[in-house]
């Protein structure tokens, strides 16, 4: 009997909330707004450069801090999955459980690749 080997392959769906970045319009006007997005989109890409260099040297604190940074972005972009995922990171993080550490930080970079690629969904 042959062995069957399934290989996972999972896809993160990023939600982004559209009624921010309509804030973000009002605010600022569309030329503003694409501007900040594109700042904030370089910004993100780099703190999530940072994590996976800190993740991988063990440099925790860093790593605690940068997961803040990243947050604070993905909300002010209405990326709410990104959001949510940095604070679960950060609770695995808190409460030292490196197996939920692993799993949730491999969920959060599935996460910011989706979103740094501008594969988002709107809720609803």
């Amino acid at each position: 009997m042959a062995a069957v080997v399934t290989h996972l392959c999972p896809r993160e769906r990023v939600w982004l909330d559209p009624a921010r970045i309509g804030v973000l319009y009002a605010q600022l006007g569309g030329v503003e707004v694409q501007a900040l997005l594109d700042r904030a989109m370089g910004e993100l890409g780099t703190v999530h450069d940072d994590l996976s260099r800190q993740y991988t040297g063990r440099d925790l604190d860093g790593f605690a801090r940068n997961l803040r940074k990243l947050r604070r972005i993905a909300d002010h972009l209405g990326l709410t999955t990104l959001g949510t995922v940095a604070g679960d990171v950060s609770g695995c993080l808190d409460i030292g459980d490196a197996t939920a550490l692993a799993a949730t930080w491999a969920r959060l970079s599935r996460s910011a690749a989706q979103a740094l690629a501008g594969s988002w969904d709107s809720p609803g």
